[in-house]
């Protein structure tokens, strides 16, 4: 179960954050925007499934990685918020990696990080990650589900 390990330890992650908020998962039509009930859980770190390459001795599992949180109206706080977001996404990717105990797994560096600002039923601001992590996983036929 890679793909679901690889989830749980980035939510992991998120949740043991002592900033981050909110953890989300799937399309981006999935982000959830607040409504006139609930008050917005901010930061917010989403994570959007792009693609999985196998090739003959490893999987790549690519992600879109989206911090965002409110920031009041203004240049300098939309820029500010920006930079909490990219921050909040180097120690996730710090996380990942130094206290990683699957040596099979990585983050492939560098990663390239989008700084946005969005307008979905609120105003946000934040960073995009491209990220991609390399599991050690040899494409071959020693899988006991084949007889």
């Amino acid at each position: 179960m890679i793909y679901k390990d690889i989830l749980d330890r980035l939510e992991t992650i998120a949740n043991d954050h002592l900033f981050i908020q909110k953890f989300g998962y799937g399309n981006l039509s999935d982000i959830e925007v607040p409504d006139n009930e609930e008050p917005p859980l901010y930061p917010y770190m989403f994570i959007n499934p792009v693609n999985i390459n196998q090739d003959r001795r490893f999987m790549n599992f690519n992600f879109n990685l989206i911090m965002m949180e409110q920031v009041p109206d203004g240049e300098d706080n939309e820029i500010q918020g920006q930079d909490e977001c990219i921050t909040f996404i180097q120690d996730v990717l710090a996380k990942f990696t130094n206290s990683n105990n699957n040596y099979l797994m990585d983050v492939q560096l560098p990663v390239s990080i989008t700084p946005f600002k969005e307008r979905f039923q609120d105003s946000v601001v934040g960073a995009t990650a491209n990220v991609t992590i390399t599991y050690a996983k040899a494409l071959d036929l020693c899988d006991p589900r084949f007889s």
